[in-house]
Parts: C-alpha cells; sequence; structure tokens
C-alpha cells in the first residue's frame, strides 16, 4: 500500500502480526516542527516554510489539538495489543519552542493514551536559545528526564553561517542551566567538518565542551542534504567542503579527545562518559528490538511490518486528519530501499543487524533482504570505503575500527557524487 493508510487498515496490520514473536516494547516519538530559525545544514524542516516553522502559540494551536487527538486514539488500541513504551522522544524542530500549557496538553494525551508506567527515559530536544529556567521547571515536572542540546558549533562566525539563532554564550549557559534545573543526564549536539570551518576551530568548540562535562557527547561529521540552504551553497561554490581526508582526520581528532577524556563510543557518532548509563542513554534510536510509533507532522512509524509516515510536505492534511498517515508501505524485499534506514541506523551500533530482531520488526528474513541489488551495491561501497563486516551466526556487523572510516568516506563520495546506494 502506497497512499494513505487510515486506522483500520493500520490496526488490522498490526494484529496480522501479532503471530510472529514480538517483542511488547514500544519507542514513543513526538514530532514539534517548529523552530526559531531555519538552520542551513538541517535536513528536518526542510518543506516547511519559514513563516509556519517559526509560528506563535495561537498558529501553533491547531497542530497541538492533532497531535493530542493522535495519540489518544492510537495509545489505547496499541496498549490493548500488548504494547507497552519503554522510551519516549520529542523532536523536530525544536520541542521547547512549545509553551508550558501546551507540553502540558501532550503529556496529558499521553498519559490518557498509553500506560507509561514501565517508560524509563523521555529524553526531548532543544536549543540553547530556547532553553528558559521555566521551561526546564516545566519539564521536570512533567516528567522529562534527559534534554539533548543542539550546540553545533560554539565559533560565533561559523554559527551565522549555519543559521542558528544562538549565541557562543547562550551555548555555554545550557549546561549550568540544566544541572539547576536538576537535569543531570543530557547530551550536547556537535558538528565536525562543517564547509569552511578550519580543523582548529572545531576542536576548539570540542574541548571548551568537555571542560563542561557533559554526561553524553554527539558528534556528526557534516552532511550535505539536499534541499538544504548549505547544499546548495555547496553547489554553486560559494562554500567549499571538506574532502574525505580532512573529515576523518577532524573525526578521529574527536575520537582521541573523547576517548582521553573518558568517554566511550557506543554506536558511530555517540559517546557517554559513564558506560552504567549506555543503555539509559543507548540505543533506542536505531535498535531494532520493537516498534515505534512517530505521532505528529513528519514522524515516522514502523508497526506491525509497516513502515509509515506522515510526510511535513502535508502538513495541512495532517491537521485535517490526524488519523490518516499520508505514507504506508509494507515491507518487502522488492521495495529493499524502505529498508535503508533501520538498516543504516542498526549498522552504526555496537551491535549492528541482529537477524532475528530483524526479522521480528520487519517480518523479513535477513538475508534475502542482503540479496537484493540495492543492498548488494550499497554493502559493496561501504567495503570499497574500507569498511569490514563481521558477521555471526546471528547479526552482521561493521568492524568497529573501521566504521567512522567507512562511514565518513562513504558520506564524502556521496556528497561529491549525489549517488544514493541503488546507484552507486
Amino acid at each position: 500500500m502506497s497512499r494513505g493508510m487510515g486506522p483500520l487498515p493500520l490496526l488490522q496490520a498490526v494484529r496480522e502480526a501479532l503471530g510472529d514473536e514480538r517483542d511488547p516494547r514500544l519507542a514513543l516519538y513526538v514530532h514539534v516542527p517548529f523552530c526559531s530559525s531555519k538552520c542551513h545544514f538541517c535536513d528536518w524542516v526542510t518543506d516547511i516554510p519559514v513563516q509556519r516553522l517559526r509560528s506563535g502559540s495561537t498558529q501553533r494551536s491547531p497542530y497541538v489539538t492533532a497531535l493530542c487527538d493522535q495519540i489518544r486514539f492510537y495509545g489505547p488500541q496499541l496498549t490493548r495489543l500488548g504494547y507497552r513504551p519503554e522510551v519516549m522522544y520529542w523532536g523536530g524542530g525544536t520541542p521547547t519552542r512549545l509553551t508550558g500549557a501546551e507540553m502540558t496538553a501532550v503529556r496529558n494525551a499521553l498519559d490518557d493514551a498509553f500506560d507509561l508506567s514501565e517508560l524509563r527515559q523521555w529524553s526531548v530536544e532543544t536549543t540553547p536559545n530556547d532553553l528558559r529556567p521555566d521551561t526546564l521547571e516545566t519539564m521536570r515536572e512533567l516528567g522529562v528526564t534527559r534534554v539533548s542540546v543542539g550546540v553545533q558549533s560554539l565559533n560565533p562566525y561559523q554559527l551565522r553561517k549555519a543559521g542558528r539563532a544562538h549565541s557562543r554564550e547562550q551555548a555555554l549557559a545550557a549546561v549550568p542551566m540544566l544541572r539547576r534545573a536538576g537535569i543531570d543526564e543530557f547530551n550536547v549536539d556537535l558538528i565536525s567538518s562543517f564547509p569552511g570551518e578550519a580543523r582548529e576551530s572545531f576542536e576548539e568548540t570540542l574541548r571548551t565542551v568537555l571542560a563542561l562535562d557533559p554526561p553524553h557527547v554527539s558528534v556528526y561529521p557534516y552532511r550535505a542534504t539536499p534541499k538544504t540552504v548549505m547544499a546548495m551553497q555547496l553547489d554553486r561554490e560559494f562554500v567549499e567542503a571538506h574532502d574525505q581526508h580532512s573529515m576523518i582526520d577532524s573525526y578521529e581528532m574527536a575520537m582521541d579527545l573523547l576517548g582521553a577524556a573518558g568517554y566511550h563510543e557506543y554506536c558511530h557518532g555517540y559517546w557517554v562518559r559513564d558506560a552504567r548509563h549506555e543503555d539509559q542513554d543507548g540505543n533506542f534510536k536505531y535498535d531494532l528490538a520493537g516498534d515505534k510509533i512517530g505521532f505528529g507532522s513528519g514522524a515516522e512509524s514502523i508497526i506491525g511490518h509497516h513502515l509509515l509516515w506522515n510526510e511535513n510536505s502535508k502538513y495541512a492534511q495532517y491537521l485535517l486528519s490526524p488519523r490518516d498517515f499520508s505514507s504506508a508501505h509494507r515491507f518487502s524485499a522488492d521495495a529493499p530501499d524502505r529498508l535503508t534506514a533501520p538498516v543504516g541506523g542498526a549498522l552504526m551500533t555496537r551491535e549492528g543487524v541482529d537477524f532475528a530482531r530483524f526479522r521480528r520488526l520487519t517480518g523479513l528474513d535477513f538475508q534475502q533482504v542482503r540479496a537484493t541489488p540495492y543492498f548488494v551495491r550499497w554493502f559493496g561501497l561501504l567495503e570499497r570505503c574500507g569498511g569490514r563486516f563481521v558477521e555471526t551466526g546471528h547479526s552482521l556487523r561493521l568492524d568497529r575500527a573501521t566504521i567512522h572510516r567507512a562511514y565518513i568516506t562513504h558520506l564524502a563520495y556521496t556528497m561529491a557524487h549525489g549517488l544514493a546506494p541503488e546507484r552507486a
């Protein structure tokens, strides 16, 4: 099915999938497509007009209403089918653009719809300029346990080039503000190899962040995504991209600094200080353990062997009928490209693709999927980029010593050639 899927076909699909061995754990994702600025590198909001992206509370009200309706409809149905949310992530966009009353309304809808007694983590994304003491107080009262702060850079010039709305000073103030609010579990997001940014600039950012002693740090090598401002600037040669060697050099510098500071990398780009918190901070965004349900325009779900999506470009449709998904596809080896995100994400983790979990999530045999021309080309490209696959009787992963070089070389290659795996 490629067109929109309504609630009854979806729930029937979930019931049909219950005959398989299934993990009842559920990941919740809540999408908040509002920001104070449209960053030049961000591909999450490329289809959202700036005026709507920066909407005030009055303009956001119909969205919050639709979001709560969608949650209250699907939550009880999924609960009756045996699902129990274990982790919840609010992303966007910038969820902290919501007022305290709006956050409370969404949380109330979630409480009405789900049994959240087994929820072990609730993480919320923010930017330094949208982080305020009153917002943090509301978040703590509602039960938020973890915050991810999008810092990206501490270089004022680079922040302007990237279209960020925050300053260096606001970024540096974010960590002590979180600690004063009693939120001790948080992540600082950084981007390496921004076009035109010198290695020394990124190193200064990282060293300054490490001096703040955050429990978790994410480092993403820059990725030029079509339709973003920065990608168009690269195409027009207004800015110059780093080559793969300098991208690898910057990332390996980050690896050295983070390792020397006592962090370890449990997933490519994700670094944690205390190994005891790895499962808490861990792989919930990439793990193939259980299904996930995404609420909101722009959210993706994997439920009952289906990939479901509410497209940001169909925002008006979402407001009118939030119970219908704008696209829905049953996973199939005939359309292997729809498995790119779950397989690619799993390969970035230490465990890789677990064959039994893959079957439970998608209904497919991984070896059959792996043999498709799409995956043969993709995996072949990863190997040509320097990756080494390690296979056991139950899983396939990338060798930890080569994954960063393979990933970054693959990234640089596709940035230069504009190739998706099936065309590589």
